[in-house]
């Protein structure tokens, strides 16, 4: 078999079934292989995918730049050779990339000679879910002072998100990406995009959620997302709220946990893209390890 570009066909939402079949059976432990990140983000990121003897292949297109992920499913070094060509023919700058370390094992004992690197920027923080929620000793000593001063000028309530309150979230939204000026940044109009498919979808993508409502007037004031990413593991994909709530990401960073106790050992808050304030606010809550990333450069690939 030779494998091409025009193999791949668009993700599109009916692929969820195939897709929660395969990962049921190979379970995931990074976002960029979560069905909810993929179409959520496909109108930028442009996912495709196919299936041969029963992997499944996926590709990244952005900016008519490809990237191509090793195979999900049990090991094939033949159809891994095959998607490893492709990426060498029809790859962008980065033309294939890993999430997990049996591939990149593969890469260094089977192509010694193409170098495969870490991708820190898209290496994904786990929390344990236990710690978010009740933040005890002197590490969140910060933290639980931010908390305090919160509850002190402000009341609040939790509430699930569900489809009644959906119309009041959905226009949190709108109001949240004009206070952040959303429209004139390309990634965070991209992301209220995202965050606006999965409203728009919130039941065929199966996702929970967690609004923070300010009372007496019932305002929300922010709001998390997240689905199951694998049996032990929930994936926050987003998580807003107004700022001008001084110390409202830090209630509903532990309410959120709160209401994950118990049903997940692990919370995945994603990466911080290299951005210097993400990675400085993400690393404030001590992470207990990462699911890394790595890709290799189209030009080093010598088959």
């Amino acid at each position: 078999m030779t494998l091409s570009k025009s193999d791949y066909r668009p993700l599109t939402l009916a692929d969820k079934p195939l897709f929660d079949r395969i990962f049921k059976d190979h379970p995931q432990v990074h976002s960029e292989l979560s069905f909810v990140t993929m179409i959520c983000w496909q109108n930028y990121s442009q996912y495709s995918f196919t299936v041969e003897n029963n992997r499944l292949l996926i590709s990244c297109t952005i900016d008519d730049q490809t990237t191509f992920r090793a195979p999900i499913g049990n090991p094939d070094p033949e159809l891994f050779e095959e998607v490893l060509a492709l990426a060498k023919n029809e790859g962008g700058k980065m033309a294939m990339d890993f999430y997990d370390e049996a591939d990149v094992w593969y890469m260094k004992n089977a192509h010694p000679e193409t170098p495969v690197y870490n991708s820190r920027g898209f290496s994904e923080y786990y929390y344990r879910t236990e710690e978010l929620a009740e933040l005890h000793g002197k590490k969140y000593l910060n933290i639980r002072g931010q908390i305090n001063r919160f509850n002190t000028e402000y009341t609040y309530t939790t509430e699930k998100i569900t489809e009644t309150i959906l119309p009041e979230v959905q226009q949190m939204i709108e109001e949240w990406s004009v206070s952040k000026h959303c429209e004139a940044n390309q990634i965070m109009k991209e992301e209220v995009n995202a965050v606006r498919f999965a409203l728009g979808h919130w039941q065929e993508l199966g996702c929970e959620g967690l609004a923070i409502r300010i009372q007496p007037e019932g305002t929300i004031g922010a709001i998390a997302i997240w689905e199951e990413l694998n049996d032990s593991t929930a994936l926050v994909h987003f998580e807003k709220g107004f700022v001008r709530y001084k110390g409202i990401y830090k209630i509903i960073n532990q309410e959120t946990a709160k209401a994950l106790r118990g049903r997940y050992t692990w919370i995945n808050r994603e990466s911080d893209m290299d951005v210097p304030g993400l990675r400085e606010a993400k690393l404030r809550y001590h992470p207990e390890h990462c699911a890394k990333a790595w890709y290799i450069k189209k030009n080093e690939i010598i088959l």
